[in-house]
């Protein structure tokens, strides 16, 4: 999208993303998540935009660092280090 999303809009993709403002404020960066909605600024509304700067995998998304494969991890760790007598 050349002219970036707008408020409103779905993120399509997790990551950095550069935020546009309506002159009060410098272009700055923010983090935004797949499927949430892009926000209104408070003080110029819907006249910002944002552009996809660098996409990012949320971290409770990323295979070595989900919450899923950190139980697995623990019950294969404490399953492993049952003694037998």
């Amino acid at each position: 999208m050349p002219d970036g999303f707008k408020p409103g809009d779905r993120v399509p993709a997790t990551g950095i993303y550069t935020a546009s403002h309506d002159h009060h404020r410098p272009q700055h960066e923010v983090f935004a998540v797949e499927g949430d909605e892009f926000p209104l600024c408070r003080r110029c509304g819907v006249a910002i935009r944002f552009v996809l700067v660098q996409p990012a995998t949320h971290i409770d998304a990323d295979r070595d660092f989900s919450k899923a494969s950190a139980t697995a991890k623990v019950k294969k760790a404490r399953a492993g280090s049952k003694k037998s007598w």
